[in-house]
């Protein structure tokens, strides 16, 4: 790693979330995306989602989060509620925001959104208890340094409406990391060269 966290997190904090230019949307949800100091390396935690039926994320790997309830102020309260939630600890009490990155299109197209979802940056102080619920099958920490090595990426075959396609992803410790995790993901990589 070629810097420690509290320069790293100078770094993210001069991140300007870019601009989205969807369409109108109903829908809204958002993520947590927590990095720590684990052994000696800087990580990102991410989880791996239950097996549910109509979960269209079922089995993914993905970031603590979900959609915005109507109790929520705004998307950092979903994504700090939906970490309490899924994971067992309070993000205001273990860490703090470093950025918000730029909102996901879970849908094909930008003029028509199905939802967005929004990724925030947290650092956490210390490694807290984690006591995750029915929706999180693991929760895995992923070094930053695996990320940033574009060596990592492999491609993924997968099938969207009957038509093949490829992606890039990412394998990590036998998970697959792709889709909209790796939009954000790709996104806090740029910004941590900056």
């Amino acid at each position: 790693m070629p810097f420690a966290l509290p320069q790293l997190i100078k770094r993210l904090k001069r991140h300007a979330k870019p601009a989205g230019g969807f369409g109108p949307v109903k829908k809204k949800a958002a993520v947590a995306i927590p990095m720590a100091t684990v052994g000696d390396e800087i990580c990102i935690l991410m989880i791996r989602r239950a097996k549910r039926a109509g979960d269209p994320w079922s089995g993914h790997m993905g970031f603590p989060g979900g959609r915005r309830d109507p109790s929520d102020r705004n998307e950092l309260d979903c994504a700090i509620r939906e970490t309490r939630e899924e994971l067992g600890f309070d993000l205001k009490e273990h860490g703090e925001l470093v950025c918000e990155l730029g909102e996901v299109n879970t849908g094909w197209r930008p003029d028509r959104p199905e939802m967005l979802v929004t990724p925030f940056v947290f650092t956490l102080h210390s490694i807290p208890i984690m006591t995750p619920n029915y929706e999180v099958d693991g929760v895995i920490w992923v070094p930053l340094d695996f990320l940033l090595d574009q060596g990592n990426r492999v491609p993924l075959k997968w099938e969207w409406r009957g038509e093949a396609v490829e992606s890039d992803s990412y394998i990590y410790q036998g998970d697959q990391i792709w889709g909209l995790s790796l939009m954000m993901l790709d996104e806090l990589m740029t910004a941590t060269q900056r």
